[in-house]
């Protein structure tokens, strides 16, 4: 099997009884989800989405359009479709997964969405990737409380970081959701307490685009509650894969 640049897999494993593919939010990359390889249990093989324009993919020109990164996410994981399979988003993340799971030949077990308001819904958050570059990042920085604050203090790593930024958000908010028609699998979403971007009602919304079982969770505080609650986020996905994806004997705090 010939690896893509698009999907890594960090532990391959042979026997893995279910697939987790992780999307990483607007300026993140496959690290993101790196310590979840050793908080799920064995059988459940994590599959990280890299899009390029960062980290091992920095000297590639990042993707501002969001068809074309589900597109291409899509190729990718169709040759790891041999057994059964989930998809996992955040934020702009959550937006791809949805979209990955329609280009797909068969559909996931279940789609987790988290941080994202429903894609036929509209969002509360404003049009930024235009602003100038001091607006820009002024704006990202107020409206999401994830990037530490080490990051805003380092001109230097701002300045490499900011074309992925632009890019990311730009993918975002040019996206617009083509009517489709229902998926079949549960899908569960996820917010936390505070995030003023994505309120409850808006996860809701999730439920119109499936005729399976649709579950609303708010976990942990803000938008980034996969970093500042990761154990609590563990706990929902390990209660909805099921059996499959509990680590015995090992702590999640």
């Amino acid at each position: 099997m010939t690896a893509s640049p698009w999907i890594r897999r960090p532990r391959v494993v042979p026997e893995a009884r279910i697939r987790l593919f992780c999307v990483p939010p607007a300026g993140a990359g496959p690290s993101f989800y790196a310590r979840w390889l050793a908080e799920l249990a064995p059988s459940v093989e994590v599959c990280l989405v890299h899009l390029p324009g960062r980290e091992s993919r920095y000297g590639e020109p990042p993707v501002d359009d969001l068809d074309v990164i589900a597109a291409r996410v899509a190729e990718a994981a169709q040759p790891l479709l041999d057994r059964p399979y989930a998809l996992f988003g955040h934020s702009m993340g959550a937006l791809v997964a949805y979209e990955v799971a329609h280009r797909l030949p068969h559909e996931p077990e279940r789609l987790f969405v988290a941080g994202a308001t429903a894609p036929h819904r509209p969002s509360a958050e404003p049009a930024i990737a235009h602003l100038p570059d001091a607006e820009f990042l002024a704006q990202v920085r107020h409206g999401y409380d994830g990037i530490p604050d080490s990051v805003w203090t380092n001109q230097e790593l701002l300045r490499l970081l900011l074309p992925m930024l632009r890019a990311d958000f730009a993918a975002c908010e040019r996206y617009r959701w083509p009517v489709r028609t229902p998926l079949g699998c549960d899908i569960h979403a996820c917010s936390g307490t505070g995030d003023h971007y994505v309120p409850k009602h808006g996860l809701a919304g999730w439920g119109d685009l499936t005729t399976g079982r649709c579950t609303v969770d708010v976990v942990g505080h803000g938008h980034f509650n996969l970093v500042s609650d990761r154990a609590a986020v563990l706990r929902l996905v390990r209660e909805h894969l099921g059996p499959v994806a509990v680590l015995e004997g090992t702590r999640h705090d």
